[in-house]
Protein backbone atom coordinates (compact mmCIF):
# COMPACT_ATOMS: atom_id res chain seq x y z
CA UNK A 1 0.00 0.00 0.00
CA UNK A 2 1.29 3.48 -0.88
CA UNK A 3 2.12 5.88 1.93
CA UNK A 4 -0.94 7.82 3.04
CA UNK A 5 -0.99 11.43 1.92
CA UNK A 6 -1.28 14.27 4.43
CA UNK A 7 -2.64 17.78 4.06
CA UNK A 8 0.97 18.98 4.06
CA UNK A 9 1.60 16.69 1.08
CA UNK A 10 -1.26 18.35 -0.82
CA UNK A 11 0.21 21.76 -0.04
CA UNK A 12 3.63 20.59 -1.21
CA UNK A 13 2.05 19.44 -4.47
CA UNK A 14 1.17 23.07 -5.16
CA UNK A 15 4.68 24.32 -4.41
CA UNK A 16 6.08 21.51 -6.58
CA UNK A 17 3.81 22.42 -9.48
CA UNK A 18 1.81 19.17 -9.30
CA UNK A 19 -1.96 19.18 -9.83
CA UNK A 20 -4.25 17.81 -7.12
CA UNK A 21 -6.86 15.32 -8.34
CA UNK A 22 -9.92 15.32 -6.08
CA UNK A 23 -13.09 13.25 -6.34
CA UNK A 24 -16.45 13.61 -4.63
CA UNK A 25 -17.49 10.13 -3.46
CA UNK A 26 -20.13 8.79 -1.12
CA UNK A 27 -19.35 5.12 -0.47
CA UNK A 28 -16.79 2.34 -0.15
CA UNK A 29 -16.73 0.84 -3.64
CA UNK A 30 -16.31 4.14 -5.48
CA UNK A 31 -13.64 5.08 -2.93
CA UNK A 32 -11.69 1.92 -3.79
CA UNK A 33 -12.07 2.58 -7.52
CA UNK A 34 -10.84 6.17 -7.19
CA UNK A 35 -7.96 5.04 -5.00
CA UNK A 36 -6.84 2.57 -7.68
CA UNK A 37 -7.06 5.42 -10.20
CA UNK A 38 -4.63 7.51 -8.11
CA UNK A 39 -6.87 10.13 -6.49
CA UNK A 40 -5.22 12.55 -4.02
CA UNK A 41 -8.23 13.95 -2.16
CA UNK A 42 -11.58 12.27 -1.48
CA UNK A 43 -14.42 14.61 -0.62
CA UNK A 44 -17.65 13.29 0.89
CA UNK A 45 -20.08 15.83 -0.55
CA UNK A 46 -23.30 16.89 1.10
CA UNK A 47 -24.76 16.38 -2.40
CA UNK A 48 -25.22 12.80 -1.17
CA UNK A 49 -28.49 14.08 0.26
CA UNK A 50 -29.85 14.51 -3.26
CA UNK A 51 -27.81 11.91 -5.14
CA UNK A 52 -27.96 9.03 -2.64
CA UNK A 53 -30.73 9.72 -0.12
CA UNK A 54 -33.19 11.26 -2.58
CA UNK A 55 -33.65 14.43 -0.56
CA UNK A 56 -35.31 17.27 -2.45
CA UNK A 57 -32.88 19.96 -1.36
CA UNK A 58 -29.23 20.03 -0.28
CA UNK A 59 -30.26 21.94 2.84
CA UNK A 60 -32.04 18.82 4.14
CA UNK A 61 -28.77 16.97 4.66
CA UNK A 62 -27.62 16.66 8.29
CA UNK A 63 -24.48 15.69 10.16
CA UNK A 64 -26.18 12.42 11.11
CA UNK A 65 -26.77 11.75 7.41
CA UNK A 66 -23.13 12.48 6.52
CA UNK A 67 -21.29 10.45 9.17
CA UNK A 68 -22.09 6.88 7.96
CA UNK A 69 -20.98 7.78 4.43
CA UNK A 70 -17.83 9.50 5.66
CA UNK A 71 -17.00 6.38 7.69
CA UNK A 72 -17.43 4.21 4.59
CA UNK A 73 -15.05 6.40 2.59
CA UNK A 74 -12.49 6.40 5.41
CA UNK A 75 -12.68 2.59 5.52
CA UNK A 76 -12.02 2.39 1.80
CA UNK A 77 -9.26 4.94 1.45
CA UNK A 78 -5.66 3.82 1.28
CA UNK A 79 -3.64 6.86 0.23
CA UNK A 80 -5.88 9.90 -0.22
CA UNK A 81 -6.77 12.62 2.27
CA UNK A 82 -10.47 12.47 3.22
CA UNK A 83 -12.63 15.55 3.65
CA UNK A 84 -16.33 15.74 4.44
CA UNK A 85 -18.66 18.62 3.63
CA UNK A 86 -20.15 20.57 6.50
CA UNK A 87 -23.90 20.54 5.74
CA UNK A 88 -25.84 23.77 6.02
CA UNK A 89 -27.82 22.62 9.06
CA UNK A 90 -25.06 23.34 11.64
CA UNK A 91 -24.53 26.83 10.14
CA UNK A 92 -28.09 27.71 11.00
CA UNK A 93 -27.22 27.04 14.65
CA UNK A 94 -24.13 29.27 14.66
CA UNK A 95 -20.42 28.64 15.14
CA UNK A 96 -20.91 26.51 18.26
CA UNK A 97 -22.93 24.00 16.22
CA UNK A 98 -20.33 24.09 13.43
CA UNK A 99 -17.56 23.35 15.94
CA UNK A 100 -19.62 20.52 17.45
CA UNK A 101 -20.16 19.03 13.99
CA UNK A 102 -16.43 19.31 13.21
CA UNK A 103 -15.58 17.38 16.38
CA UNK A 104 -18.09 14.70 15.44
CA UNK A 105 -16.62 14.36 11.94
CA UNK A 106 -13.15 13.95 13.41
CA UNK A 107 -14.06 11.60 16.25
CA UNK A 108 -16.89 9.55 14.73
CA UNK A 109 -15.85 9.42 11.07
CA UNK A 110 -12.07 9.81 11.24
CA UNK A 111 -11.73 12.38 8.44
CA UNK A 112 -8.84 14.84 8.21
CA UNK A 113 -10.72 17.88 7.00
CA UNK A 114 -14.13 19.48 6.51
CA UNK A 115 -15.28 21.83 3.78
CA UNK A 116 -17.36 24.82 4.86
CA UNK A 117 -19.31 26.64 2.17
CA UNK A 118 -19.27 30.40 2.82
CA UNK A 119 -19.86 31.51 -0.80
CA UNK A 120 -21.60 34.92 -1.10
CA UNK A 121 -21.98 34.96 2.72
CA UNK A 122 -18.32 35.42 3.68
CA UNK A 123 -18.94 38.28 6.10
CA UNK A 124 -21.63 36.32 7.90
CA UNK A 125 -20.02 32.87 7.92
CA UNK A 126 -16.26 33.51 8.06
CA UNK A 127 -16.15 32.72 11.80
CA UNK A 128 -16.87 29.09 10.91
CA UNK A 129 -13.30 28.84 9.56
CA UNK A 130 -11.48 29.40 12.90
CA UNK A 131 -14.24 27.52 14.74
CA UNK A 132 -13.44 24.33 12.82
CA UNK A 133 -9.71 24.77 13.39
CA UNK A 134 -10.26 25.35 17.11
CA UNK A 135 -12.30 22.13 17.19
CA UNK A 136 -9.20 20.24 16.03
CA UNK A 137 -10.06 19.61 12.38
CA UNK A 138 -8.48 21.07 9.25
CA UNK A 139 -10.76 23.39 7.31
CA UNK A 140 -11.32 23.73 3.59
CA UNK A 141 -13.52 26.78 2.85
CA UNK A 142 -15.50 27.19 -0.35
CA UNK A 143 -15.74 30.67 -1.84
CA UNK A 144 -16.82 32.16 -5.15
CA UNK A 145 -20.32 31.68 -6.52
CA UNK A 146 -22.81 28.79 -6.34
CA UNK A 147 -23.79 26.37 -9.08
CA UNK A 148 -27.46 26.66 -8.11
CA UNK A 149 -29.79 29.48 -7.15
CA UNK A 150 -30.13 33.11 -8.22
CA UNK A 151 -26.40 33.92 -8.11
CA UNK A 152 -25.23 30.80 -9.96
CA UNK A 153 -22.90 30.97 -12.95
CA UNK A 154 -19.53 32.49 -13.80
CA UNK A 155 -18.80 35.91 -12.25
CA UNK A 156 -15.89 38.08 -13.35
CA UNK A 157 -14.53 41.63 -13.41
CA UNK A 158 -12.43 43.80 -11.08
CA UNK A 159 -14.95 43.83 -8.21
CA UNK A 160 -15.18 40.04 -8.19
CA UNK A 161 -11.38 39.76 -8.27
CA UNK A 162 -11.05 42.14 -5.32
CA UNK A 163 -13.75 40.32 -3.37
CA UNK A 164 -12.38 36.83 -3.98
CA UNK A 165 -8.78 37.88 -3.33
CA UNK A 166 -9.73 39.58 -0.04
CA UNK A 167 -11.48 36.52 1.33
CA UNK A 168 -8.95 34.04 -0.03
CA UNK A 169 -6.17 35.80 1.87
CA UNK A 170 -8.25 36.08 5.03
CA UNK A 171 -8.95 32.36 4.82
CA UNK A 172 -5.29 31.53 4.28
CA UNK A 173 -4.24 33.79 7.16
CA UNK A 174 -6.79 32.07 9.41
CA UNK A 175 -5.01 28.75 8.85
CA UNK A 176 -7.13 26.99 6.22
CA UNK A 177 -5.62 23.94 4.52
CA UNK A 178 -7.05 24.45 1.01
CA UNK A 179 -9.63 26.62 -0.74
CA UNK A 180 -12.43 25.52 -3.06
CA UNK A 181 -13.08 28.36 -5.53
CA UNK A 182 -16.10 28.10 -7.82
CA UNK A 183 -17.58 29.95 -10.80
CA UNK A 184 -14.98 32.60 -11.54
CA UNK A 185 -13.21 32.94 -14.92
CA UNK A 186 -9.73 31.54 -15.64
CA UNK A 187 -7.96 34.89 -15.27
CA UNK A 188 -9.26 35.39 -11.72
CA UNK A 189 -8.56 31.76 -10.86
CA UNK A 190 -4.97 32.11 -12.03
CA UNK A 191 -4.37 35.31 -10.06
CA UNK A 192 -5.79 33.82 -6.86
CA UNK A 193 -3.72 30.65 -7.22
CA UNK A 194 -0.52 32.61 -7.81
CA UNK A 195 -1.23 34.89 -4.85
CA UNK A 196 -1.72 32.13 -2.24
CA UNK A 197 0.56 29.58 -0.61
CA UNK A 198 -2.24 27.03 -0.09
CA UNK A 199 -3.84 25.07 -2.96
CA UNK A 200 -6.91 26.46 -4.72
CA UNK A 201 -9.05 23.84 -6.48
CA UNK A 202 -12.66 23.45 -7.54
CA UNK A 203 -15.26 21.64 -9.57
CA UNK A 204 -15.36 24.40 -12.19
CA UNK A 205 -11.60 24.99 -12.01
CA UNK A 206 -9.67 25.79 -15.22
CA UNK A 207 -6.22 24.30 -15.95
CA UNK A 208 -4.64 27.32 -14.25
CA UNK A 209 -5.91 25.99 -10.90
CA UNK A 210 -3.87 23.91 -8.47
CA UNK A 211 -6.18 20.97 -9.14
CA UNK A 212 -9.72 19.93 -9.95
CA UNK A 213 -12.60 18.20 -8.20
CA UNK A 214 -14.73 15.69 -10.09
CA UNK A 215 -18.03 14.48 -8.69
CA UNK A 216 -17.76 10.74 -9.38
CA UNK A 217 -21.44 10.10 -10.17
CA UNK A 218 -21.47 13.06 -12.56
CA UNK A 219 -18.30 12.02 -14.38
CA UNK A 220 -19.65 8.49 -14.77
CA UNK A 221 -23.12 9.59 -15.83
CA UNK A 222 -24.70 7.66 -12.97
CA UNK A 223 -28.05 9.47 -12.89
CA UNK A 224 -31.28 7.63 -13.65
CA UNK A 225 -32.75 10.63 -15.49
CA UNK A 226 -29.85 10.51 -17.97
CA UNK A 227 -30.35 6.90 -19.14
CA UNK A 228 -31.60 8.04 -22.55
CA UNK A 229 -29.10 10.81 -23.20
CA UNK A 230 -27.10 10.53 -26.42
CA UNK A 231 -24.42 13.20 -26.07
CA UNK A 232 -21.49 10.77 -26.18
CA UNK A 233 -20.55 11.31 -22.54
CA UNK A 234 -20.08 8.37 -20.14
CA UNK A 235 -23.42 6.82 -19.24
CA UNK A 236 -23.08 4.39 -16.35
CA UNK A 237 -26.82 4.68 -15.75
CA UNK A 238 -27.56 3.17 -19.19
CA UNK A 239 -25.02 0.38 -18.61
CA UNK A 240 -26.54 -0.45 -15.21
CA UNK A 241 -30.03 -0.29 -16.68
CA UNK A 242 -29.18 -2.66 -19.53
CA UNK A 243 -27.58 -5.20 -17.19
CA UNK A 244 -30.37 -5.11 -14.61
CA UNK A 245 -33.12 -5.10 -17.25
CA UNK A 246 -31.67 -8.34 -18.61
CA UNK A 247 -31.40 -9.88 -15.15
CA UNK A 248 -34.93 -8.85 -14.16
CA UNK A 249 -36.42 -10.03 -17.47
CA UNK A 250 -34.69 -13.42 -17.05
CA UNK A 251 -36.06 -13.78 -13.52
CA UNK A 252 -39.58 -12.94 -14.69
CA UNK A 253 -39.20 -15.54 -17.46
CA UNK A 254 -37.77 -18.16 -15.08
CA UNK A 255 -34.58 -18.36 -17.15
CA UNK A 256 -31.88 -17.80 -14.54
CA UNK A 257 -29.27 -20.41 -13.65
CA UNK A 258 -27.83 -21.41 -10.27
CA UNK A 259 -24.66 -19.43 -10.93
CA UNK A 260 -26.48 -16.11 -11.47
Amino acid sequence: MADRLTIADLQHMKSDGKKIAAAVVYEYQMTKICEKAGVDLLSVGDSLGRNVLGQADVDECTVDDMIPFARAVVRGRERAVVSVDMPTTPSRGGVAEVAKAARRFKEEAGVEMTKVDIRTREEELFDEVPAVIDAGLAVYPQIGFPTQGASRGIHGGPEVLDHVMKWAHRIQDAGAALIDLTNVPPDIYEQVCKSLRIPVIGGQAPPQADGKIQVAVSGLGYFAEQIDRADGRPNMAKFAYDVMKGVIDDIHAGKWGTGQ
